[in-house]
């Protein structure tokens, strides 16, 4: 009669111990104030980011406007570029 145990059966328990023992000593309050703090910083930062792309395409969209609006006076003028 074989009483041999297998590795894998002691493995896990080898695991879970440490484990256990190192997971008792977490503080969860702390850990739950830094991440409502993190969360809050990241939503701050992605309505500033947000807000500079809309900037930068009412920027972008406004030079487009008055280079159109340039070219379209040039043209009107009757200047072909022939000097």
């Amino acid at each position: 009669m074989r009483t041999d145990t297998t590795t894998y059966h002691g493995a896990i328990s080898n695991v879970l111990l440490p484990g256990t023992i190192l997971l008792a000593n977490i503080d969860v309050t702390g850990l739950l104030e830094y991440a409502l703090k993190a969360a809050a910083g990241g939503a701050i930062w992605l309505a500033f980011k947000v807000a500079a792309d809309q900037l930068e395409r009412r920027k972008a969209n406004r030079n487009a406007k008055s280079r159109s609006r340039n070219k379209k006076v040039s043209n009107k003028s009757g200047d072909n570029g022939i000097h």
